[in-house]
């Protein structure tokens, strides 16, 4: 059985249940902090995974078109994603080592990691204050923007684009952006690049959720030990 965790994330829970209310794509990315890009992403992830489309595009009528629910994407927001079988049991893509930090953790003012000097982050999980752990942040749960915004993400990091490349066999890019002494890799479409003028040494901030910030073993792991 695989890891169901490393496909289906608290965000693709907020997402459909959000498209269950607002009925469009654009206002249910806004209210979870995802770009609409990202949540196009997302959706044809689940499809792939769950081996049918959650969503369907409906155009005018009475209800002046959206995006509503299938019957499986609504079976899984009334039932939960274990309702329903992942495709051939096994992850989509096997989960990125991009973003694998190693820092303290510590319980005050709230569960967190000290990555270096003014740069912490918060987490979802619990361990012993001062042990040393490891972490992963997936470079597709990382949100960039120009500026600061209303979110729910307990991570908001200020830091500057390094360089822009091109992620090979994939429609897109990744950013690396250095934040205090850390560097993160980000995957992001074209769109947001042309929009936000992302180019080297633009100043920008990363939104990460708390539960996107994944503890992993402190042994480095391979790509195949993280595969099920």
């Amino acid at each position: 059985m695989s890891d169901r965790a490393s496909v289906v994330t608290d965000t693709d829970v907020a997402l459909l249940r959000s498209l269950a209310q607002e009925r469009s794509v654009v206002a249910a990315s806004r209210s979870v902090g995802i770009s609409r890009d990202r949540a196009i992403y997302r959706l044809a992830r689940l499809e792939r995974a769950f081996g049918g489309p959650v969503v369907a595009a409906v155009r005018g009528g009475r209800a002046h078109g959206g995006t509503l629910l299938t019957a499986l994407g609504d079976r899984i927001v009334r039932q939960g994603f274990d309702s329903v079988e992942l495709l051939a049991g096994r992850p989509v893509a096997p989960l990125s080592l991009s973003n694998r930090l190693e820092g303290v953790f510590h319980r005050a003012p709230g569960p967190e990691v000290e990555l270096g000097p003014g740069l912490r982050l918060r987490v979802a999980f619990a361990a012993e204050e001062g042990e040393p752990v490891a972490v992963l942040v997936d470079p597709e749960a990382i949100l960039v923007a120009r500026g600061q915004f209303p979110s729910s993400a307990r991570n908001v990091l200020p830091g500057i684009v390094a360089k822009v490349e091109r992620s090979r066999g994939v429609a897109g890019r990744t950013l690396l952006i250095r934040s205090g002494r850390v560097t993160f890799r980000v995957a992001v479409t074209e769109e947001p690049i042309r929009q936000l003028h992302l180019t080297p040494g633009t100043r920008v901030w990363l939104y990460v959720k708390a539960t996107a910030v994944r503890r992993v073993s402190s042994a480095r792991p391979t790509r195949g030990s993280l595969r099920s």
